[in-house]
């Protein structure tokens, strides 16, 4: 009796000791979070999942059947109450802003990183081609990848007349920026998101050769720059393994080089031998339960990207809104971190600040670009700014060092929700200056149908739809939303002029909220979202064009320059509709030349812009639709213009009838 007490007993310990281990999550390396935290979405076990699952369920039905506060919680939230607020409020501006003691970051004939460099700014110092020239533009060479066709986002890098770049068929190619044949190509690597969003270049050290980083989802790789072979010093023969989920170019810091992950966290290696130096998290653990729910805020990811003032010792990142995108019930409060630019010191290893645009975002207006380092004039001074243009169509501008706006931010009241259990944030933002270079906001006004008819039938059919200002949605009823803004692609930054150029589009999307069966009384509702995009024979946007612009601001007074429609359809240009614009995802580059460089529409073009004035002096249709941020460089004394033309994604996605994928590298010179 005494050895079969002894073998359950020892049983038990087991059974609750592979629980424990199931459960839990080990956080190493962490200077600001738990050691061990404990989720269900960490058990990996079918049969404890189910367990797991049983209990939550069970202590979720317990706690809306005799807690009064629980129950409460699925209240629908009170509009008395919101009326009583002011309809507008401001936030504190920066009074003593950071003083500019460091030279903007120029690129000439080199462009060491994705975006260019560590501010990200996007700009080329280079005035071989400039808005004399550049109607004489010609391609210069096209490389094709061998492995098939792919959407490639990475905007390519050049150094001393050297193209690397990520391609189709997941490899790095480097190619000769004068003749577009292939030095070498890499490996095939394991991930899609190969340098998805780009790669960094390392010019090496006494005891080191050039070399190339970038990542590849839950890797960090180091390449040899002159074989693109793996760096075998580095990480497990040249790749660290296991680190978060990352998209975005990483930043070289001294002897660190610094990743922003999908967990919410930014991760700092050590440049030479990869090995895990220390790691923040961006957000903070939550283990409370609201309407019976566990909370819930998934999401809120760094995908857009990530800058660094590197005299400071800072780097800023912009963060991606929280999950589910529509439905906030599970998540509520401000969701902070998420919709967000984040700075954090590196000497420090801690958050100086952060500043949120949206608050409990319900619209899908995440921070997608990167945000962008640079300097303005105001009132006679220079100071240094963090500037990200946004899906809402607004500018941010804030002190470098303190994150507080430079301009007047303005707050207006936004609608309660008729969801129960959402509760809405009670004002975003609404901003006059910087000017908004799009307006995401819908109203009739802004219906187009080539065809009266149609929109007189639409304007109809909508009678009953919800929209407006940060309206929400509601069950039984459609909501219309305005998609669009600044995507990933982000902007470029002129920073002796100080003047921001960036695309934008705006598309019409219908969106509703549903509630799920749930057959047990004791269990908070739970919802889903469906949406579509609302098009004209499946091809052209219902909202008034121009369906795509590049804008062009004075960062000084936040005064737009000029505006411009960015892509076309001939089909409506002969019908006397004119210049419309189009949907794009590609971008913006911006030169001394006094050019900017625009791409990604869907007439497959590329426009070379006079950046004076926005007159487009120069277009060339190209084999597929531009799909990331023209790059300039200088090879052999001459100056070149490359960029991906792959289809885009995104641009499938909306456009099935007009987009297909292709895998051209196209790069253009002045003719001879």
């Amino acid at each position: 009796m005494k050895k079969i007490k002894i073998i359950i007993s020892i049983s038990i310990i087991i059974l609750i000791f592979y629980v424990w281990k199931d459960y839990k999550k080990i956080n190493l390396g962490y200077v600001n979070y738990p050691l061990i935290t404990y989720d269900i979405e960490n058990i990996n076990n079918n049969f404890l999942k189910k367990i797991f699952i049983s209990l939550d369920r069970y202590i979720e039905t317990s706690l809306m059947k005799f807690s009064t506060k629980h129950r409460n919680y699925w209240k629908i939230e009170s509009a008395s109450k919101r009326e009583t607020l002011p309809e507008y409020k401001y936030l504190d501006t920066e009074k003593n802003p950071t003083i500019n003691k460091f030279k903007n970051i120029e690129n000439l004939e080199n462009w060491p990183r994705s975006h260019g460099n560590n501010h990200s700014n996007r700009f080329s110092s280079l005035t071989k081609i400039n808005n004399t020239n550049a109607q004489n533009l010609e391609v210069a060479w096209i490389y094709y990848s061998k492995h098939g066709n792919q959407d490639i986002q990475c905007n390519p890098i050049a150094v001393n007349g050297i193209v690397y770049t990520s391609v189709a068929g997941r490899h790095i190619s480097a190619i000769n920026g004068e003749t577009g044949k292939e030095i070498w190509q890499s490996k095939k690597f394991e991930d899609n998101y190969l340098a998805k969003r780009g790669l960094v270049y390392w010019p090496g050290d006494l005891n080191n050769g050039p070399r190339l980083y970038f990542s590849n989802w839950k890797k960090l790789i180091a390449l040899d720059a002159n074989t693109g072979k793996l760096i075998k010093s580095f990480g497990k023969n040249g790749i660290v393994k296991r680190t978060g989920p990352n998209v975005i170019t990483p930043i070289i810091y001294k002897k660190f080089i610094v990743i922003a992950t999908w967990d919410k966290s930014l991760e700092v290696y050590n440049l030479l031998n990869g090995k895990s130096e220390w790691k923040y998290k961006l957000k903070k653990y939550n283990t409370k339960r609201y309407g019976g729910k566990i909370y819930s805020e998934t999401g809120g990811n760094p995908w857009g990207g990530i800058s660094a003032d590197i005299e400071r010792g800072i780097v800023f990142i912009t963060t991606g809104n929280p999950h589910k995108y529509h439905d906030g019930t599970r998540r509520p409060g401000k969701n902070e971190g998420s919709n967000s630019i984040i700075a954090i010191d590196l000497n420090k290893r801690k958050e100086l600040w952060s500043f949120q645009e949206v608050a409990h975002d319900l619209w899908n207006l995440d921070l997608a670009s990167p945000p962008i380092l640079t300097t303005i004039k105001k009132d006679s001074i220079l100071i240094d700014v963090v500037v990200t243009p946004t899906k809402a169509g607004n500018t941010l501008i804030l002190d470098r060092l303190s994150g507080k706006p430079i301009y007047e931010y303005r707050l207006r009241k936004a609608p309660v929700s008729k969801i129960p259990g959402e509760k809405t944030n009670e004002y975003q933002p609404d901003l006059r200056l910087p000017e908004p270079f799009t307006d995401t906001r819908f109203s009739k006004d802004k219906i187009w149908f080539r065809n009266i008819d149609k929109k007189k039938q639409f304007l109809k059919k909508i009678n009953d739809f919800k929209f407006g200002f940060f309206e929400s949605d509601e069950l039984g009823k459609k909501n219309l939303l305005i998609d669009g803004g600044a995507s990933w692609p982000g902007a470029s930054i002129d920073p002796n002029k100080n003047i921001m150029y960036v695309t934008s589009d705006q598309i019409l999307l219908e969106q509703e909220l549903k509630k799920s069966i749930v057959k047990n009384k004791n269990f908070g509702p739970t919802f889903f979202s469906t949406k579509k995009i609302l098009l004209d024979d499946g091809i052209y946007p219902i909202i008034k064009p121009p369906w795509g612009t590049l804008t062009a601001i004075n960062l000084n007074n936040g005064k737009i320059i000029w505006q411009k429609p960015l892509g076309e359809y001939e089909e409506l240009k002969k019908k006397g509709f004119g210049i419309t614009g189009s949907t794009n995802v590609g971008g913006v580059t911006s030169t001394s030349g006094n050019i900017a460089i625009a791409t990604g529409s869907l007439d497959k073009k590329i426009y070379i812009y006079n950046s004076l004035n926005g007159e487009v002096i120069w277009e060339y249709k190209m084999p597929f639709i531009g799909s990331a941020p023209p790059t300039t460089y200088i090879a052999n004394n001459k100056q070149y213009i490359v960029v991906h033309a792959t289809g885009g994604l995104v641009l499938k996605m909306l456009y099935p009838k007009l987009v297909e994928f292709g895998n051209a590298l196209v790069a253009f010179k002045l003719k001879e």
